[in-house]
């Protein structure tokens, strides 16, 4: 009887997406099909040379894209990544997260009617490079746990408890009349707090040199200035209910499994991560986008 290749080419891709994107060792893999370790990486070889390319999504006007990034590798090589609602995803490496890696990534792609994002600098700014015209949602989820950073889950001070109340507030903002409230009561926090907020520590005067000076609650201050930097894009979801108002669809949906597959398969080199993460990603694209994700 004579052997297709092609199907022994199939089986041996089969075991290799099942061995990176799964949960299964290369000894358990290699047990169940009774070969050895050596022979399994021996079929496995030919397969590392060969990264699948997104293909391009088709223009809509109404599309709503996720971006996030994910590093493969401590704060470099990073994986950027683009989902839309219909589960389309698209994504490209490079070194780091950067307004000149995420304007080359974005040009590829036909500008969509609005984009939620985590509130990377760069990424922010090749958005209003490239479609001026796009709504922009700022993800509550990484704006609350920012806050929270910064404050701790328990503040010590009047302004930092209330500040942190606010933070965690945002669920709670479903209409245009609770965005009005959440609004009014922020404002009303930073006037409350203008004096306490502008506090100044002084180190010991040296001579000859002017003395050192700091403001002495640096932490809410990093936390009112994330606040307040993400207002105009807020409640972006509250006039456009389309749009989702967390990133949720690619950092819950797609990029947890890939970070803990990345971790599982940590001795990877760099170029075979970047095969690793295509595998995945290529198998999220053929599944059904999440329900009630917002």
């Amino acid at each position: 009887m004579r052997k297709r290749p092609d199907l022994k080419v199939h089986h041996h891709r089969t075991l290799f997406t099942k061995w990176l994107t799964g949960n299964r060792s290369l000894s358990e893999i290699a047990d169940d099909h009774g070969v050895s370790r050596r022979t399994l990486a021996r079929w496995f070889t030919p397969l590392w040379g060969r990264i699948q390319q997104p293909p391009v999504p088709n223009h809509d006007p109404c599309a709503v894209y996720i971006l996030d990034g994910v590093y493969l590798s401590g704060r470099e090589n990073a994986a950027l990544i683009c989902r839309t609602l219909t589960a389309h995803l698209s994504w490209m490496f490079a070194v780091r997260e950067s307004l000149a890696s995420w304007l080359a990534f974005l040009r590829n792609l036909p500008a969509p009617d609005a984009a939620v994002v985590d509130g990377q600098k760069g990424l922010l700014a090749a958005i209003l490079c490239l479609w001026p015209q796009a709504k922009i949602q700022r993800c509550l989820v990484h704006i609350e746990r920012l806050t929270r950073i910064k404050l701790t889950r328990q503040p010590k001070t009047r302004a930092g408890k209330e500040l942190l109340t606010l933070a965690r507030g945002l669920f709670g903002v479903r209409t245009r009349r609770q965005r009005r409230r959440w609004l009014r009561a922020y404002r009303r926090w930073e006037q409350r707090h203008a004096a306490f907020l502008k506090e100044r520590s002084y180190g010991e005067p040296k001579a000859g040199k002017k003395r050192s000076w700091w403001y002495t609650h640096r932490n809410i201050r990093a936390a009112r200035s994330l606040l307040r930097n993400a207002l105009p894009h807020l409640f972006t979801f509250v006039r456009y209910p389309h749009v989702p108002r967390t990133t949720n669809h690619v950092e819950g949906g797609v990029n947890s499994r890939l970070k803990e597959l990345v971790h599982r398969h940590r001795g990877l080199p760099q170029d075979r991560k970047q095969v690793l993460v295509t595998e995945h990603l290529a198998r999220k694209r053929e599944k059904k986008p999440p329900r009630n994700v917002t």
